[in-house]
């Protein structure tokens, strides 16, 4: 295991320990008149912080990043990028399916990633050409070669962002379901996709993600032998539309999604 990934893995698991131990008493506060996104902020600052204090004393030459807080380090070696509770409309009912993320880029390109889920203790993480790990065990994609009894995962489409595609996602699903697959509805997509590099998941695909949505999760998940792509097969994903999936089940779904999506 890379030091880096050391550090990022006791970083996170001080911020999960906070995470879990700070929901109850804020699920409480909000019964109380704090509303949702409160909550959300209130925790999810502090586990960024927790995160900060431990890689602000081992790499004081990094740059870190967060997602409430913006740069909180600048220095000339690499830069972490973080996101304490990824899947935040979950966190704030009270439910389990959120993540902690971790990329650490130098120059612009991942070296390493770590996706963390407080509640299960699930630590997924890869640095680069090393392949990937689920708690310190090697793991590889769905060998799934055709859509029958295959287990999918997407995200329901009901924010700003992603309402303009619902149509076409029930359709979607609908041709799935026509061929044997079944779907998962995921709130955070680095998990999913994480999933799908573990082959927990056959399969994943995401509609307008935010690049610090699937940034670190997808890293993994080709470290883990998936393909990832838009929709219409570009491997340019600044659009946030992404497939990912083993070789050939990505050719399988890929026009699919092309046909209800695009």
């Amino acid at each position: 295991m890379q030091p880096r990934i050391n550090v990022a893995i006791k970083a996170a698991r001080a911020a999960a320990e906070y995470i879990i131990h700070s929901q109850e008493k804020l699920l409480f506060d909000k019964e109380q008149g704090q509303n949702a996104a409160q909550v959300y902020q209130t925790v999810c600052s502090g586990a960024e912080r927790s995160i900060v204090y431990h890689l602000e004393k081992a790499y004081p030459g990094d740059t870190i990043t967060t997602r409430l807080q913006g740069t909180v380090q600048t220095g000339e070696e690499g830069e972490w990028i973080i996101d304490a509770i990824q899947g935040q409309h979950l966190f704030t009912r009270g439910l389990t399916g959120h993540v902690i993320t971790m990329s650490y880029l130098v120059a612009g390109k991942v070296e390493h990633a770590l996706v963390l889920n407080p509640h299960t203790k699930d630590e997924f993480y890869a640095s680069k050409g090393r392949g990937a790990y689920l708690n310190n065990s090697r793991i590889r994609t769905s060998t799934a070669r055709d859509l029958e009894k295959t287990t999918l995962a997407a995200q329901f489409p009901a924010t700003d962002r992603t309402a303009p595609y619902l149509a076409g996602q029930l359709d979607v699903l609908s041709d799935l379901a026509q061929k044997g697959a079944r779907v998962v509805m995921q709130d955070a997509p680095a998990l999913m996709l994480v999933n799908a590099a573990a082959g927990r998941l056959d399969a994943a695909w995401g509609i307008k993600l935010q690049e610090w949505e699937m940034q670190a999760a997808l890293f993994i998940a080709k470290e883990a032998g998936c393909l990832y792509a838009t929709f219409d097969g570009s491997p340019n994903i600044e659009s946030g539309d992404v497939l990912c999936a083993n070789a050939r089940l990505f050719k399988v779904l890929l026009p699919i999604l092309n046909k209800h999506l695009l």
